[in-house]
């Protein structure tokens, strides 16, 4: 759709490990001085290194790249809107997947009162699409994409420790909430792990790229004491299973699950890391909320905060099993419920119930939700389908990192609306079109040269 896509393999597929620098080099320099290359092209290949870059240090940047795509994208539909375009099966399952979110929002906001802060964040879902066809017209080019989020790990790392070791606070948040901080410094991480296999090919040093990504994504997470962000954790490792069992011997699958528990462990057990004490201050919480009654302070925790919250959100979806309340109108209703005594004081201190599930359900009712699932469950189906079937390594690596994006932000809903917060929706789309795009780049690219692939 709209455009071919890259038309020349970016790297030579017999090259050997020892020379991959001098070949990167070569192919970098060729990229930027030829023929084919323009300035969309090279526009796209900063930006995917720049928005990760400062996506958690700089203000405004990352909505400015994702607006400037936008626009491009528009753009491209409006300059071919007289020309017959053929949209796949598989791009029209996720045109309705990102647009039904947003669209079962404005019309269940308009039927409860216009709220234009919600829209404001929920639109990215819809903007999507052309920021997709933008990048889908000129190409991903890979090398950007897994050095760009490489680097916005290990930078999301020395972040963390300058924000507690250095300013001394108590958890690491750069320019956002240590939640956001968290949670998106470890998808990052585990995202750039999806690129192993193409840092290989390039040689043992360059292996080690995407590991220290993830250990920086995983030390910035523990710092920012973002304990709902590693619910995501065991998803994540069931994902990666799920994708290298074929490849991996019974051996190397105990050695490397040995590895993991060891970690596990390790972070639980060294008091420097505060992961003991985070999960242990919330088994404290949920005794101690059990114990209390419903006007009782000994709820104004973290944890009682969050059970008092989503009680409140399910009697609004109870008393709205449809629309729900509407966008935008949690929080005068849960005041309504703490006023009749239903529920403790501090279920109505935030416009959102600290769930992405609680927050579709009382605001949007039955639609709002299944809107909500059909968002991650449709791009979970189509990258699933592409790691089965994808016909090269680096399509099915593509599809696993937009899988673990989709399985981290689903995990996180949890107890965060990530998609209520503007940096962190607009983080979600850009990565979201990114990986969906590089797909369609990549099998552009096997369909041009069949020959032209991993061995």
């Amino acid at each position: 759709m709209y455009g071919g896509g890259v038309k020349e393999c970016f790297e030579s597929s017999n090259s050997r490990p020892g020379s991959s620098i001098s070949i990167q080099l070569h192919n970098l320099s060729s990229f930027l001085r030829g023929k084919g290359s323009g300035y969309s092209t090279v526009f796209i290949s900063l930006a995917l290194i720049i928005y990760p870059a400062t996506v958690l240090l700089v203000h405004k940047v990352n909505g400015l790249i994702f607006a400037l795509f936008t626009l491009s994208g528009l753009f491209l539909l409006v300059k071919y809107r007289h020309k017959s375009t053929r949209t796949t099966r598989d791009e029209a399952l996720f045109y309705f997947s990102v647009s039904l979110f947003f669209l079962s929002t404005l019309i269940i906001t308009l039927n409860a009162g216009f709220v234009y802060k919600v829209l404001g964040k929920y639109i990215h879902l819809l903007l999507v699409i052309p920021v997709y066809i933008y990048l889908r017209h000129t190409g991903v080019r890979l090398i950007f994409l897994w050095y760009g989020l490489v680097m916005g790990s290990i930078m999301s790392a020395g972040i963390a420790v300058y924000d507690v070791h250095i300013l001394f606070l108590g958890r690491a948040k750069g320019l956002t909430h240590p939640i956001l901080f968290g949670n998106m410094a470890l998808v990052m991480g585990c995202m750039s792990v999806a690129g192993y296999g193409w840092f290989k090919r390039r040689g043992k040093i360059q292996a080690l790229l995407p590991v220290i990504a993830l250990l920086s994504g995983i030390f910035a997470s523990v710092l920012s004491g973002s304990r709902g962000g590693w619910v995501a954790v065991p998803f994540l490792i069931a994902a990666f299973f799920w994708y290298i069992q074929p490849h991996f011997s019974l051996k190397s699958k105990f050695i490397i699950t040995a590895m993991v528990f060891v970690i596990s462990c390790a972070l639980y057990l060294v008091p420097q890391t505060k992961v003991g004490f985070h999960i242990d201050r919330t088994v404290d919480s949920i005794q101690q909320y059990s114990d209390s009654e419903i006007t009782s302070n000994k709820r104004a925790t973290s944890v009682g905060t969050r059970f008092e919250m989503w009680q409140a959100a399910w009697k609004m979806y109870l008393d709205n099993p449809v629309l729900g309340v509407g966008w935008g109108h949690y929080e005068e209703t849960a005041q309504q419920q703490v006023d009749q005594g239903l529920r403790n004081k501090v279920a109505a201190l935030h416009d959102h119930p600290h769930s992405q599930y609680f927050s579709a359900l009382a605001n949007g009712g039955t639609v709002g939700f299944i809107a909500l699932m059909i968002l991650y469950l449709i791009p979970v189906w189509l990258f699933v389908k592409s790691i089965k079937q994808g016909k090269t390594p680096d399509i099915r690596r593509l599809a696993l990192a937009g899988l673990v994006l989709i399985i981290a932000f689903m995990a996180f809903g949890l107890s965060e609306p990530m998609l209520f917060r503007s940096r962190s929706v607009n983080f979600f789309a850009f990565y979201l079109a990114i990986f969906m795009a590089a797909i369609s780049t990549e099998q552009s690219k096997q369909d041009s040269h069949p020959m032209c692939q991993e061995p």
